[in-house]
């Protein structure tokens, strides 16, 4: 009974033991199935990583080269604000430049306004000087006519004298005398081109080297009060007139070269010259007395030409001269107004 058991428990053993072998037979085929998978699985993740390891490396190029980019567009973005300001800065230097230039522009105009009003009054003057130069130049002629005149009057007295002695001569010398238009005085010639008398005085020479006074001269030849007052001035400035026109018609053409000449020294040559012509004028009429002979008992007539110079050549040195100074204000104010233009042209060039 005791083996019967024994033998039970035995054939339960190895029951037992057959079962644990095959549940370990079991047990060994899964671990090796789970060790395969695991080995499995390892080499999927290995591929996965591998993989998020590529993936990874070219994510941190493209950062790095986004990194660079980044850094040449913050040294664009700079430079191009240096360059906004430095264009900032130039076109407020240009704004600037051109405010300037425009009040240059209306300061030039306005001075351009101002130049043409001148312009205007110049032309104006000149027209107005040059009508009362020829209004000098109309009365040059007359007077030059007048002194035809008087000349043929003064050679018909002298040969009419002459002719008929003392008294015949000096009653033809009375009607040529009535005859004759009233020669005009120096105040009413200086009062038709509003100059003083006084002022021009300094421009006529007189002879005063003569000892004879008028009034013996006069009381030697007049024969009546009349004449006494009258006739005598005049046939004393009638006995040089020749003379002293010879010498102006001649001396006039060498007036006009001083009315060219600059400005700087055009006045004291023109008055140099002026006083040369009155002195040759004195000389000329000195040199003609002595020609002129005594007629009859009126001997010291020439001392009286040259005691009282001719009232005509007076005023004709007189007309000269203030055509010559009107000539001289016309051309200062156009030498002035080309330089004005002058300076205009250079400021607009510059």
């Amino acid at each position: 009974m005791g083996e019967r058991n024994l033998e039970k428990e035995i054939h339960r053993i190895l029951r037992s033991s057959s079962k644990l072998r095959e549940y370990n037979i079991m047990l060994r085929d899964k671990c090796i199935k789970q060790d395969e998978d695991f080995d499995q699985e390892r080499k999927r993740w290995d591929r996965e990583r591998n993989k998020w390891g590529q993936k990874l490396g070219g994510a941190n190029t493209k950062i790095q080269k986004l990194r660079t980019h980044d850094l040449e567009l913050i040294s664009e973005t700079r430079r191009l604000q240096i360059e906004n300001a430095r264009k900032d800065i130039s076109l407020a230097e240009s704004k600037a430049k051109h405010a300037t230039k425009l009040e240059e522009i209306k300061s030039l105009r306005n001075e351009m306004k101002l130049l043409k009003g001148k312009l205007d009054l110049f032309q104006k003057d000149s027209s107005k000087k040059g009508s009362e130069i020829e209004s000098l130049k109309s009365k040059i002629v007359e007077l030059a006519l007048k002194i035809s005149e008087l000349e043929r009057l003064k050679s018909e007295d002298i040969s009419g004298s002459i002719i008929g002695g003392d008294g015949e001569g000096q009653s033809l010398m009375t009607r040529r005398v009535a005859l004759k238009e009233p020669v005009p005085t120096i105040k009413n010639i200086t009062k038709s081109v509003d100059i003083p008398s006084k002022d021009l005085s300094q421009y006529f020479v007189r002879d005063k080297s003569t000892p004879i006074s008028e009034e013996s001269v006069i009381r030697d030849y007049a024969l009546s009060p009349r004449v006494d007052t009258e006739i005598i001035p005049k046939v004393s400035d009638e006995i040089g007139i020749n003379e002293s026109n010879n010498n102006i018609l001649q001396e006039i053409p060498n007036m006009t070269p001083y009315l060219a000449q600059p400005e700087n020294n055009s006045g004291a040559s023109a008055k140099a010259h002026m006083s040369s012509l009155i002195e040759s004028n004195s000389q000329m009429t000195h040199s003609g007395e002595s020609l002129i002979p005594p007629i009859g008992g009126i001997g010291a007539i020439p001392i009286v030409a040259s005691t009282l110079m001719s009232p005509l050549s007076a005023y004709i040195f007189l007309i000269l001269l203030i055509i010559v100074v009107m000539w001289f204000v016309v051309l200062r104010r156009t030498w002035g107004f080309e330089r004005e233009s002058d300076r205009l042209r250079d400021m607009w060039i510059g």
